[in-house]
C-alpha cells in the first residue's frame, strides 16, 4: 500500500484523498458535458453536488465510526483523521440521498429526473475511489494461499483484492446505467436500477472481505443494509413504474 502518494517538503498528498478529490472533478467533468444534453440546469446542480460531497463524507465517516466505536472510544481524535481512509459507503450514500431530497426541492429541482441524471456518476466515482482504498489499504479482502492475490507491505499472505474487483464491477455499471438513462420509461428507474444492482453485488462481494466482522450470524452489517436497500430501491421502482402507468396515482410525487 502506498497511503503517502507525493511528499515534497511541508506538503503531503495522501492517496486516499487525491482519488477521492480525482473522483469528484471526473464526475463533475462529465456531469457538465452531458447537462446540455439532458436539459440539466448546471449552476443547480454543482450547487447541490458540493452539499451532497460535504454530507456524504460526513455519513461514511459517522458510520465508520460507530462500527468501530471501541478504537474510537481509546484514541477519539482519530475521528478527524480522514487522510488515512475509514468510510463507510453506505452512511455516505443514505446522507447524500437524504441531502439530494431537500437540496432539490430548494432549488426546485425534480428530485426523481435529477437522480436518473445523477445516478451513474454514482458508481462511477465510487470506482475511482476504491482505487484509493486499494493504494491506503483499507477495506481488504480476506487472506488466500492461492489464486489472484496482493501481499501489503508488512504482511507475508496474500489477500483477495476486493478494491480492484469492486471497482471493475462499479465501473461497468456506470456504462449500464448512462446507457440505460437514454432508454428510460418513467423518472426513477435509472436511480432504483443502480440501488437495486449495487445492493445484490455488495451483498456477495462482503463474503470476500476481510476487514468486516459480522454483525449477525454470517452477515456482516454491509449486508444488513444492502438487504434492506435491496427491498426499498425494488420497491420503489414498483411504484413509480405503477404510477408512470396511471398517472393518476400521485403517489411518491416527482418533487419527492
Amino acid at each position: 500500500m502506498h497511503r503517502v502518494l507525493i511528499e515534497i517538503g511541508p506538503v503531503t498528498i495522501y492517496s486516499y484523498g487525491f482519488f477521492l478529490a480525482i473522483a469528484f472533478l471526473t464526475c463533475i467533468f462529465l456531469i457538465r458535458r452531458d447537462t446540455e444534453r439532458f436539459g440539466m440546469p448546471f449552476d443547480k446542480i454543482l450547487d447541490c453536488l458540493v452539499w451532497i460531497l460535504i454530507i456524504g463524507i460526513v455519513g461514511g465517516r459517522l458510520l465508520y465510526v460507530l462500527i468501530n466505536w471501541q478504537y474510537y472510544i481509546q484514541y477519539p481524535l482519530r475521528v478527524l483523521a480522514l487522510r488515512d481512509g475509514g468510510m463507510a459507503f453506505h452512511g455516505s450514500l443514505v446522507l447524500a440521498v437524504a441531502a439530494g431530497v431537500l437540496l432539490s426541492r430548494f432549488k426546485g429541482l425534480p428530485f426523481w429526473r435529477t437522480s436518473d441524471f445523477l445516478a451513474p456518476y454514482i458508481p462511477l466515482g465510487h470506482a475511482i475511489g476504491r482505487i484509493g482504498c486499494f493504494f491506503n489499504g483499507c477495506c481488504y479482502g480476506k487472506i488466500i494461499e492461492t489464486g489472484p492475490g496482493v501481499t501489503f507491505p508488512g504482511e507475508l499472505h496474500m489477500r483477495i483484492p476486493v478494491q480492484l474487483y469492486s471497482s471493475l464491477f462499479l465501473l461497468l455499471l456506470y456504462f449500464f446505467l448512462s446507457f440505460l438513462r437514454g432508454k428510460k420509461t418513467f423518472d426513477g428507474s435509472v436511480f432504483c436500477a443502480y440501488v437495486i444492482i449495487y445492493s445484490v453485488f455488495r451483498f456477495f462481494i462482503e463474503f470476500f472481505r476481510g476487514d468486516t466482522p459480522p454483525v449477525l450470524p454470517g452477515m456482516t452489517l454491509a449486508q444488513v443494509i444492502s438487504g434492506v436497500m435491496f427491498l426499498l430501491g425494488l420497491a420503489v421502482w414498483i411504484i413509480l413504474y405503477l404510477r408512470a402507468k396511471n398517472p393518476g396515482n400521485m403517489a411518491l410525487d416527482e418533487g419527492t
